[in-house]
């Protein structure tokens, strides 16, 4: 069974933006980011990674998650680091260490993943009759390929 991650949940308030940290073992209440329990909770051995919604303000809901994770680097010392998969490539993007880790920060990378999202999701045209898989530019080339060569039937003997 895979163990849940803790969660930032954002609440938009008019111009006013709220976000707290979830744990799903219920040990401690909702923590709010950028206060003193946050910056402990980061700096303590046991938090690995936590979840950070990505909200579509054009859409109007949150179409996904970004995966933070802390990570040791040989230089020493934790470094965060954020990951989502986007059309079938897992995308990073480099957080710092903990002190950077501020709410608009976050906000930030969240919009980056939305912006990659929304690219690959515009990059990726099909027309009728082509696979999904394949580039549209293949798809072209391929048919004017198969469209030069004559077929030629040869008769029984």
């Amino acid at each position: 069974m895979a163990r849940k991650l803790p969660r930032v949940w954002v609440a938009f308030s008019g111009t006013v933006t709220q976000a707290a940290l979830e744990i799903p073992d219920g040990t401690e209440r909702a923590i709010r980011l950028e206060s003193a329990l946050w910056w402990a909770w980061l700096e303590a051995p046991t938090t690995q990674s936590f979840a950070y919604p990505i909200y579509d303000a054009q859409a109007g809901y949150i179409c996904g998650f970004m995966t933070v994770r802390k990570e040791t680097r040989e230089r020493g010392g934790n470094y965060w680091v954020a990951y989502r998969r986007t059309a079938g490539v897992v995308r990073k993007i480099y957080l710092g260490r903990s002190a950077a880790l501020t709410e608009r920060h976050l906000a930030q990378s969240a919009e980056r993943f939305l912006m990659m999202d929304t690219a690959a999701q515009t990059r990726k045209e099909v027309m009728p009759g082509q696979r999904g898989d394949v580039s549209l530019e293949w798809e072209v080339m391929m048919r004017r390929v198969k469209s030069r060569h004559q077929v030629v039937q040869l008769g029984r003997l």
